[in-house]
């Protein structure tokens, strides 16, 4: 259950509703959503320039990056908010809940390791002196490809 900064199920009907009358929400709410979608976009492409360039600890950050806005983005679509958080289990509970699926959760907890080493990587580049290798971020991009052909099949919504 979402704590604290929506209650999914009101907002889901909410947006049903609107839908259903015509109205398409405000300006903001369509802003929010493409600033998460570009940015999600951005954060992918330089991740994929950093990689190109021996830039591996930023690429790290950037692929996580690239991976929670995406998340967010998909919540946002679905409940006109997203959750202010940085954990992915965290954003893939919400992500569930939104859609309504089990099998998100499937996903994340058959790849909870490879999820952890993701938020771990974006952590270390930021906070410690760790170097990464061009294998430990090949691993991370291509997983992060996982995740979003995952979800485009399970959610019908392409990432870039």
């Amino acid at each position: 259950m979402i704590q604290g900064w929506l209650n999914v199920k009101n907002l889901v009907s909410l947006k049903q509703e609107r839908v259903s009358n015509g109205q398409r929400g405000n300006n903001t709410k369509v802003s929010n959503i493409e600033f998460l979608k570009k940015r999600a976009s951005e954060f992918w492409e330089r991740a994929n320039e950093d990689f190109e360039k021996g830039r591996y600890n930023l690429a790290a950050l950037d692929v996580e990056q690239s991976v929670q806005l995406w998340i967010k983005y998909l919540i946002y679509l679905k409940s006109f908010d997203f959750p202010k958080t940085h954990y992915l289990d965290r954003l893939f509970n919400e992500l569930a809940e939104v859609y309504e699926t089990k099998e998100i959760l499937e996903f994340y907890k058959e790849h909870s390791l490879e999820f952890r080493g993701l938020e771990d990587a974006y952590i270390t580049s930021r906070y410690f002196p760790k170097e990464f290798n061009k294998d430990e971020i090949q691993k991370i991009i291509e997983f992060a490809k996982k995740i979003f052909k995952f979800l485009e099949d399970k959610l019908n919504e392409k990432f870039i």
